[in-house]
């Protein structure tokens, strides 16, 4: 394990210190599971990014997809 030495907030301080209170052995276990969460979180969006890159760079392209968009826009108004 590497030893890591941060700043923090008073109340993040204060909720790591109360660890055994949210199910966990200790404070490095409580930690690791939130840069876990926030891991996953943002390989998340990263993808959501990307996909829609993607869906943008298909509809630049194809002219039936526009259009057929454009017509059901118009159909709700």
């Amino acid at each position: 394990m590497i030893e890591q030495k941060i700043q923090i907030q008073e109340t993040e301080a204060q909720f790591i210190e109360n660890y055994a209170e949210h199910g966990f052995h200790s404070m490095s276990e409580l930690i690791s599971r939130a840069l876990e969460l926030l891991k996953r979180e943002l390989e998340k969006q990263n993808a959501l990014i990307q996909s829609a890159d993607l869906y943008a760079e298909v509809y630049e392209k194809d002219e039936d997809l526009q259009d057929w968009t454009n017509s059901a826009i118009e159909d709700w108004e």
